[in-house]
């Protein structure tokens, strides 16, 4: 439905004006009819107008809502309000065509509102028809919202912005009705399937949980079920439900009608729910052995040939669901059968359909068998509940039954499964490396608890990982480059990336992909976008088959700022992390990072509570992150600290606290604290001299004034990451390395990475060197002024903003009061909710 304010506005108009005497609105269950004349009444009480509401039953008879309606024998300039006409009988519909025959050419008006489709429609509607033949009705069709013109309810009901997915499901669920999209959004909050993170609303796996259905009589429910389960059947779907029912095929047949008549079922070609969040609230109600018995008549029907659908994957979904009430055999032949064909984004569904294979096996080596496949899907998908007890199952039930790489699979799955649902206790015991686990699981323990170095040393000094197993020579030999990696030794890890041919499993897809993930993500927390791009390229791997970390980062480099956000936002809101996931703290830092610049603290603050909870690797690096929220809000002490702790351990990452290090000590004119620094960049650089490292080296040289520094923009532009660029020209003109004039160049870069508080800094920096701003005067009050209100909006104190603006508090006293003066906001509530509506205007 278009926006209600503006239909109204539309019959407003056709009420007030000289045109027909009656506006008959028609839609959809739900799509809002009701609180149109509700808002009608409201706006014509309150110019004057008198209004009477009356409202139809199902039965034919009246519900008044206001008085009743008098006969109008004056042009007295009355409106009557008729709700659910779509009830009325014929002796009703006769007096209303009378009625509206008598108010041409008066100031009275009628507005009639009906349900559509209309049960016994030729009948009903034959008055409304002659009525529009002679221009005494002016018809408004309210239509379900589109895609995108539901992010405004939905943040209205949430208080976030719904990600493009969410949106699409929801629009899917609800097919735009507002009445059913508010039922969708129950569904998913219900199932836990939607997560807020930084005022966005992001799509997560959930959980089916009961969902009440629409009011239906008992006899109609029951129909009404079995339809939710059998409509994708077609035609076949009366006769199913009336034997299932033991009911009168006749009888069926009415109901199905009365469902159709009274909008909840559509009949084309065949039948469909006519908004699809209904079917799934009645399956939801539906009991365990209804739904395995509705499923077994299903898979009955078209596995004999009686019934057929082209719904892609709704015969292995009911056969998983039906389990042993049809032939065990053919369903778990069928199962897994379609789950080996089944795409990526299906995990959740193929985990599904393993599970119930799983209680279809008959002997004691396929159950085994067929538990490592569904614990492996469980792994993929996330499920770390499922993929941990899977596991145990396999460990404990069948260790006879697993040969050396099965035994190792599981033991990974279920080290990985205790670290990604914290289980740290447990983790820490596999950690000592006990008789009965490997030496590859417990080094990837050791790992997945940052205990690197101890890793690192295991796997040295007991190699038995290289002859247990393949796939432990695989895992030990990973972990094993990766350890030395972060210790900044990078030999190792170079000659593996470099001598990929040689990769333990390479030619088994799923075990080729792991370590082409493991290793795209370690260059890209190394800050090396250019390698990982060209090892994603020349292994033929897409990008979508990263995690949401990877392609954050990815992002980041690229100088895509929304993007970057919005894949750690979608990282953080989907707790079910897929693997070993390296990357999640330098995904962290880089986003805090690309977040600062544009100014929205209290977002990198939540990112940064959110990374902490997972405890995750390298998170030394998240110590970096605080310290750079600490320096933009000018805590440069307390930045200090932070960094000094996160040299002290790993090698990885501790470039960046180096260089910030050494801004730190320069800001304070302590050369001899800044010239340790680059003693520490200079030692990192001989070890590990990947560009990132290389490029820090430099800034700082440049910045003692070791070196000109144009060496250090070199090396930044051909990294081709733009927020690096700006950063390091930013600090080599403060430290006089490099002409003022390249401000110019990193100032529009800024501007396309919305870095509006850097942009902000920038300017200052300019004008004291006498550089001309671009885009003049105007642009540049408007710019400060938008940051001003950002920056209020994420409740910054006034002596924060002073900070981060690096002004007085005074003056920022000063520039609010103009703001609130200026915009009509009272509060920097008022503020935030402007902005995040998108209705702040600068």
């Amino acid at each position: 439905m278009a926006d209600v304010d503006e239909v109204t506005e539309r019959i407003l108009e056709l009420v007030t004006g000289a045109g027909a005497p009656c506006v008959w609105v028609t839609g959809p269950a739900g799509v809002g009819r009701t609180t149109l004349l509700a808002r009608l009444s409201e706006r014509l009480s309150a110019a004057g107008q008198e209004v009477s509401t009356v409202r139809f039953t199902q039965d034919g008879g009246l519900a008044p809502v206001s008085d009743p309606w008098p006969s109008p024998e004056t042009d007295d300039g009355r409106v009557l309000l008729l709700d659910d006409t779509q009830w009325m009988g014929r002796d009703a519909l006769a007096d209303l065509e009378a009625l509206v025959r008598r108010l041409a050419g008066t100031s009275s008006r009628v507005v009639c509102a009906t349900r559509t489709p209309v049960r016994d429609a030729a009948e009903r509607l034959a008055s409304v028809r002659r009525l529009r033949a002679e221009g005494l009705v002016e018809p408004v069709r309210l239509l379900p919202l589109k895609a995108g013109e539901i992010t405004g309810p939905v943040v209205e009901a949430l208080g976030a912005v719904p990600s493009t997915l969410l949106r699409d499901r929801l629009h899917e669920l609800s097919r735009g009705v507002p009445a059913a999209l508010h039922q969708a959004l129950d569904l998913l909050r219900a199932q836990g399937a939607i997560r807020i993170v930084d005022r966005r609303a992001y799509l997560v796996p959930g959980t089916v949980v009961p969902l009440r259905s629409a009011q239906l009589s008992p006899e109609r429910l029951a129909v009404a079920k079995a339809a939710a389960v059998l409509h994708p059947l077609g035609e076949a779907m009366p006769s199913l439900i009336s034997g299932l029912l033991a009911q009168d095929p006749a009888e069926t047949l009415a109901i199905l009608e009365i469902l159709r008549a009274d909008g909840v079922l559509h009949r084309g070609r065949g039948w469909r729910f006519t908004v699809p969040v209904v079917a799934y609230a009645l399956i939801a109600e539906l009991g365990p052995f209804e739904r395995r018995r509705f499923s077994a008549a299903a898979v009955t029907a078209l596995w004999n040939g009686t019934a057929h659908t082209s719904a892609p994957y709704y015969l292995a979904d009911r056969i998983a669901e039906a389990g042993k009430l049809i032939d065990p055999r053919r369903a778990l032949t069928e199962l897994l059968d379609n789950a080996a064909f089944l795409p990526d984004d299906q995990t959740t569904r193929g985990a599904r359909w393993l599970r119930a294979a799983v209680e279809l096996t008959e002997d004691r080596p396929q159950r085994a068998r067929v538990t490592l496949l569904h614990t492996m899907w469980c792994h993929l998908n996330g499920d770390h509940e499922q993929s941990l007890a899977g596991t145990r199952r396999l460990l404990e039930e069948f260790p006879d039954r697993l040969s050396a790489d099965a035994a190792q699979e599981a033991q990974s799955i279920a080290v990985c499964a205790l670290h990604n649902s914290g289980n740290t206790a447990e983790l820490a015991r596999i950690a000592t490396n006990p008789p009965d686990w490997s030496v590859a699981s417990s080094a990837i323990a050791l790992s997945l608890l940052d205990r690197w170095a101890e890793a690192a040393e295991l796997l040295t000094e007991n190699d038995s990982w290289r002859t247990e197993s393949t796939v432990s020579a695989m895992l030990g030999e990973l972990f094993g480059g990766l350890a030395e990696l972060w210790a900044g030794r990078s030999a190792r890890f170079g000659a593996n990336l470099t001598e990929r041919e040689r990769w333990p499993l390479r030619t088994a897809r799923r075990h080729r992909n792991d370590q082409i993930t493991s290793y795209a993500t370690a260059l890209l927390v190394l800050g090396e976008r250019a390698r990982a791009e060209k090892l994603l390229s020349d292994e033929d791997f897409p990008e979508t088959g990263l995690r949401d970390s990877e392609r954050s980062m990815l992002a980041a480099m690229r100088g895509e700022p929304s993007r970057a956000v919005d894949f750690a936002h979608r990282s953080v809101a989907d707790r079910s992390r897929r693997g070993y996931d390296t990357g999640s703290a330098a995904m962290h830092l880089s986003t805090v990072s690309v977040l600062l610049s544009q100014g929205r603290f209290s977002a990198a603050r939540e990112l940064l509570t959110a990374a902490r909870a997972t405890a995750p690797m390298l998170a030394h690096l998240l110590d970096i992150a605080e310290a750079r929220v600490d320096m933009a809000l000018g805590e440069t002490d307390r930045a200090a600290r932070r960094l000094h702790a996160a040299t002290c351990g790993l090698a990885v990452g501790t470039d960046i606290a180096w260089a910030d290090l050494a801004e730190l000590a320069l800001r304070k004119n302590d050369r001899a604290e800044a010239k340790k620094a680059l003693d520490a960049l200079e030692d990192l650089a001989s070890a590990m001299p990947t560009g990132r490292v290389l490029l820090h080296r430099h800034l700082v040289r440049a910045s003692l004034g070791r070196e000109p520094g144009a060496e250090c923009l070199w090396l930044a532009r051909e990294r081709e990451q733009p927020h690096e660029l700006a950063v390091a020209a930013e600090r080599l003109v403060r430290h006089g390395a490099t002409d003022p004039k390249v401000l110019t160049e990193v100032y529009e870069v800024l501007g396309s990475l919305d870095a509006l508080l850097h942009r902000a800094r920038l300017r200052s920096l300019m004008r004291k060197n006498g550089i001309e701003i671009p885009g003049g005067r105007q642009e540049t009050v408007a710019e400060n002024e938008h940051l001003l209100a950002l920056l209020a909006g994420e409740g910054l104190t006034d002596e924060q903003l002073a900070r981060a603006l690096q002004t007085s508090r005074k003056n920022v006293e000063g520039r609010l009061s103009l703001l609130f003066t200026r915009t009509g906001y009272r509060s920097r509530i008022e503020l935030a909710t402007a902005l995040l509506n998108g209705r702040y205007a600068s």
